[in-house]
């Protein structure tokens, strides 16, 4: 029995890979936010090595082989590695859809009565610069990158600032509904007549309501991250532990 030749592939050019022959990128951070630090060299280097061989035959084909590999070994990886920021994940989704499907029960006729692109705009953004203010743009990014990779080295007190900025911009979120919502009521009053109450005073209160809404909801999610925090904080140092 005759044994199949391998093919024979031209000659990579000498120095740095020139980046067509780079593997897609996107799959490349994929696989590396994915893969256990154990096996990331392993993997990848394997892969890297398929994937400039393949290329040199056929590009299109090469790039479709190596998304095929990475998503296979990113879905074999991702309750392994990824498992604890999928339940946060799918619980903080979980809170979002059911809340959407209570407005839409409790309004079905009316389902846009829930949404005020004012009353976001009141909470959101201005809560966001309260926590940023209270603490900074690199704790703002680094308590956002914890939630998503457990695998970076953090002290505990950068465990204390995340936890801090989510505190912050959850209880902000709230004092601002508070806030918006009493203007709200004075608004209604100074500018509600007789004639108008039976007919406006309703949707008014409703509106007027929402930042309360609002307020509560992004308090409750910033809840669940701070905790979240708090977690990983102590698995990386449980009682009794030098800090």
């Amino acid at each position: 029995m005759e044994h199949q030749k391998k093919p024979s592939f031209p000659p990579l050019p000498p120095g740095p890979l020139p980046p067509h022959l780079q593997p897609p990128l996107l799959c490349q951070l994929l696989l590396e936010w994915l893969l256990p630090e154990q096996l990331q060299d392993a993997i990848l280097g394997d892969l890297q090595e398929e994937f400039i061989q393949r290329q040199q035959q056929s590009r299109s084909r090469a790039r479709w082989w190596y998304r095929q590999q990475a998503l296979h070994a990113a879905w074999h990886f991702l309750t392994q590695t990824k498992g604890d920021w999928l339940m946060f994940l799918l619980s903080m989704l979980f809170f979002i859809v059911l809340t959407g499907w209570a407005m839409w029960v409790s309004s079905p006729d009316d389902p846009w009565a829930f949404y005020d692109f004012v009353s976001l705009v009141l909470i959101v953004p201005t809560s966001l610069m309260f926590a940023v203010g209270a603490t900074s743009r690199q704790t703002m990014r680094q308590a956002l990158a914890l939630l998503l990779d457990s695998r970076l080295p953090l002290s505990q007190q950068n465990y204390r600032q995340a936890q801090h900025f989510f505190d912050v911009l959850g209880q902000s979120a709230l004092l601002m509904g508070i806030f918006s919502t009493l203007i709200g009521v004075v608004a209604i009053a100074n500018n509600l007549t007789a004639a108008e109450f039976a007919s406006a005073f309703g949707p008014a209160t409703g509106v007027c309501l929402l930042t309360l809404l609002y307020g509560y909801g992004l308090k409750t999610l910033c809840y669940v991250a701070a905790q979240k925090v708090r977690f990983r904080a102590e698995q990386d140092n449980p009682a009794g532990s030098p800090a």
